[in-house]
């Protein structure tokens, strides 16, 4: 086996999820890293959370930005507009809902993964 298909952590041929440190643990993830994102090769489901993550953060700039402009008094007067943009800040925000406990339930899986495979190691 090359050196260069080590990890270098470990004699495992493949290479781990490179997400430092999780979320949920102080430690490295032992995950086979299986996706590529922002040039890290990580494992599916820290790719998966930070995808959502950045999908909240584009959901709550989207709603600031449509905050600003229906607060605006002369942004009334064109009523049909406005009531559009209505109809879609309240989708942005159901949807951030969603994504919201999406984030919630990876956390807690990766949090009782941690917990499962200590408490095995005791």
């Amino acid at each position: 086996m090359a050196v260069e298909d080590t990890n270098g952590h470990t004699a495992d041929p493949w290479r781990r999820c490179e997400f430092g440190k999780t979320l949920f643990t102080e430690g490295e993830c032992q995950r086979l890293g299986e996706e590529r994102l922002d040039g890290s090769l990580l494992c599916v489901p820290y790719a998966k959370l930070l995808r959502l993550q950045a999908q909240e953060d584009n959901l709550l700039d989207m709603v600031f930005e449509l905050d600003k402009w229906l607060d605006e008094p002369n942004n009334r007067a064109d009523e049909l507009r406005w009531r559009r943009l209505m109809h879609q800040r309240a989708e942005a925000v159901e949807h951030l809902s969603y994504t919201r406990i999406l984030i919630d339930a990876y956390k807690e899986l990766g949090s009782y993964r941690w917990v499962a495979r200590h408490a095995a190691a005791r």
